[in-house]
């Protein structure tokens, strides 16, 4: 070969491989990732000198390097290409192969693999690439559930060309894709979504149905009552949070009392990095749970009780107001029966009106809430109950014939009462689940029931100045049916359109298809431990993801947590209060109870002192007789003198009247008795009766 081939040859060679170094020089991305670091401490930072965290704040979720990285295993292999309704010239499809999160304090770094292939041009360039991985904020998934969303911020990209490195038209795609910017949107188009529960409500509503008995035998003499409380949610939804990067894991904070705190930024001083090193150091005293075995920490203020209580006592009165109405009945109130050998039976009886008699209601005046050390938490509350009966009331007091009247009932109380509930975690069926374990406090609540004036009988001889009723309710659950607070039952990601198409992806303006390499996601958070302390609730939890190739059909969470929560408590049997619900009726002074008022009743008026059935304290029931107090006459005998008249005929024969008039009898004298009278006592019975009729 001659000197000028050669020449040529070299020239050539050199104007390739100036090529080929110029490509390469333009086939690359990196941006400062300074400012961006700076930018997320001094957030923190401002975050920290306005409150303490995690403390100060209402709730957060501590999610570690290990929970973010078991999370983005769902963009492994996930594609994004242009919707070709926006943008049909352009076909790359870019795969993401993989993705690793590490943190810095202030900023979480991750290592990428991507591939971006064309159709049109028969080409596939991989990518080595480093981004932060930003949180954006939280927004509202289809199904209701809240999502909290990662986005990635692209901070270097290179290709990889590997033994190709000469291969030109290779290098100018890789080229085109970097310096139009299509390889930034691309990636930055990848969201990984994370899904929880962001909305907490409990119903007030109640329905009950208790059966109260109101004396021996019990299962004779009852009121059935139900008691009602008018729906009302009591809602809390987290609709924004705060992100601080920490070494290990990343808090994402929200306070349900605030907005979003703002966080200006001034502009970065000149020795950025000396400021960088300074805040570094200030987030060393930010509280880092302790995880061990956990992916993720929940983190629960014990000031929210403050919060629920404020919300709870700002209600209108009808939200805090249940009512009471009796729906059956079955027996008496009060039933006390007396005997005289003389007088006969008598007695008092009270029953009700009807099976609507009773009707109350109880206002809630107050709540008290608040959070103790060990996983405790306390609720007292003061109400006031108002209520009427309407009683039906019978007395026959072995004298004429018995007589009743109904009479209305009218009383009120003031109820104070308290509820101290423990947290715990429990296996129900094949779920995990965090538990409340309310235990509400037993007093008895003592009701007194009161006519106006007095009792109206048509009888004149009676004269009661009221009529009344003292009612002891033993008020509380030794034990009451726990409440489901958490459950690892999993939250649904769909990976595919209604249409079965790819998911549709708006990122500024540009659209874009997202092709997860799944169907279907289910991501689950395991609770681990429970954790209590002065200033709230720990409770870790282990993630755990799953990917499907097809939709799970007819799964409903909600529905799925209510059925959970009804195994939860399937078989606890509620644990009355000791002590049973005492009724005690009063006519006047006098308690026609468990006592012996009964006896004093009878020994201020004089009148004999009957027998009571069933027997007083101190006063035997049935068995033996007791003998009328007023002692009987001694006197001759009497002789038996036949009638003058004619016995009655036979009623079966017929009575034919005689023809003959009767004739009149001897008019008999009135013979005085030959013995003194007896003395009697001095409060003659007989005559204390006929003052009465």
């Amino acid at each position: 070969m001659g000197t000028g081939a050669r020449v040529i040859i070299a020239i050539a060679l050199f104007a390739a491989i100036g090529v080929g170094w110029l490509a390469l020089q333009h086939s690359n991305f990196e941006r400062d990732r300074t400012i961006s670091e700076w930018r997320s401490l001094s957030e923190t930072e401002n975050l920290l000198k306005q409150k303490p965290i995690p403390e100060a704040w209402s709730a957060g979720v501590f999610v570690s390097e290990r929970g973010l990285n078991t999370a983005l295993e769902s963009l492994k292999d996930a594609q994004i290409a242009y919707d070709p309704e926006f943008r049909a010239d352009e076909d790359t499809v870019v795969t993401l192969r993989a993705v690793t999160v590490y943190f810095q304090p202030g900023i979480a770094l991750a290592n990428l693999r991507l591939d971006a292939y064309s159709k049109k041009r028969d080409l596939t360039v991989k990518f080595d690439g480093q981004a932060s991985l930003v949180f954006k904020g939280i927004e509202e998934g289809e199904n209701g559930n809240g999502q909290a969303v990662f986005a990635i911020s692209l901070l270097k990209l290179d290709p990889q060309f590997g033994w190709g490195w000469f291969n030109i038209k290779l290098r100018g795609y890789a080229s085109d894709l970097i310096e139009t910017g299509l390889m930034l949107k691309f990636t930055e188009a990848f969201n990984m979504k994370l899904p929880f529960k962001n909305t907490f409500t409990y119903d007030l509503k109640q329905v009950l149905t208790r059966t109260f008995p109101v004396r021996d035998p019990k299962d004779e003499n009852w009121i059935k009552v139900q008691i009602t409380v008018p729906p009302y949610e009591l809602s809390q939804k987290i609709q924004a949070a705060n992100a601080v990067v920490l070494d290990g894991g990343i808090w994402l904070l929200t306070d349900f009392n605030e907005k979003p705190m703002a966080t200006s930024i001034d502009e970065p001083p000149s020795e950025i990095q000396d400021d960088i090193v300074r805040m570094r150091k200030n987030l060393e005293q930010i509280r880092i749970p302790k995880l061990n075995d956990a992916d993720i920490a929940l983190w629960i203020n014990g000031t929210v009780a403050h919060l629920l209580q404020d919300r709870f006592n700002r209600l209108p009165a009808a939200n805090r107001t249940a009512t009471v109405k009796s729906v059956q009945i079955k027996g008496r109130l009060a039933d006390q029966k007396w005997r005289d050998e003389v007088l006969g039976e008598g007695g008092v009886f009270a029953e009700l009106a009807n099976p609507g008699a009773v009707a109350a209601t109880v206002v809630v005046n107050a709540v008290r809430m608040s959070w103790t050390k060990g996983r405790r938490l306390k609720v007292s509350l003061n109400a006031q109950a108002d209520a009427k009966a309407s009683v039906h009331l019978h007395v026959d007091p072995l004298i004429g014939r018995g007589i009743g009247t109904t009479v209305g009932l009218p009383g009120n109380t003031g109820i104070e009462s308290g509820v101290d509930a423990g947290i715990e975690i429990r296996e129900v069926g094949g779920n995990t689940v965090v538990m409340l374990k309310p235990d509400i406090g037993c007093r008895d609540v003592k009701l007194a029931l009161k006519t106006d004036g007095k009792a109206k009988f048509e009888e004149a001889w009676v004269s009661v100045p009221s009529v009344g009723a003292n009612i002891t309710l033993p008020v509380g659950l030794r034990t009451a049916p726990d409440i489901l607070l958490f459950s690892d039952l999993p939250f649904q990601r769909q990976g595919r359109g209604p249409d079965g198409k790819p998911l549709k992806v708006k990122n500024g303006a540009d659209h874009f298809l997202f092709t997860p390499a799944w169907t279907e996601v289910q991501y689950a958070l395991v609770p681990k431990r429970v954790e209590g302390d002065d200033a709230g609730l720990w409770i870790a939890a282990k993630l755990i993801t799953k990917f499907l190739d097809s939709e799970t059909a007819g799964y409903d969470r909600a529905a799925a947590e209510k059925k959970l929560a009804a195994s939860a408590t399937e078989g606890q049997v509620r644990v009355n209060c000791p002590g049973e619900p005492g009724f005690a009726l009063t006519i006047g002074d006098l308690e026609f109870g468990s006592n012996d008022e009964l006896v004093k009743f009878f020994r201020e008026r004089g009148l004999p002192l009957p027998q009571i059935l069933g027997g007083l304290p101190g006063i035997p029931g049935t068995g033996p007789t007791i003998p009328s107090p007023i002692s009987p006459t001694p006197g001759p005998a009497i002789p038996n003198i036949p009638s003058p008249l004619p016995p009655t005929p036979d009623p079966t024969i017929p009575n034919i009247p005689s023809p003959i008039s009767p004739t009149p009898g001897p008019a008999i004298p009135n013979i005085p008795s030959p013995l003194p009278p007896t003395p009697g006592p001095t409060n003659n019975p007989i005559e204390t009766l006929r003052d009465l009729f």
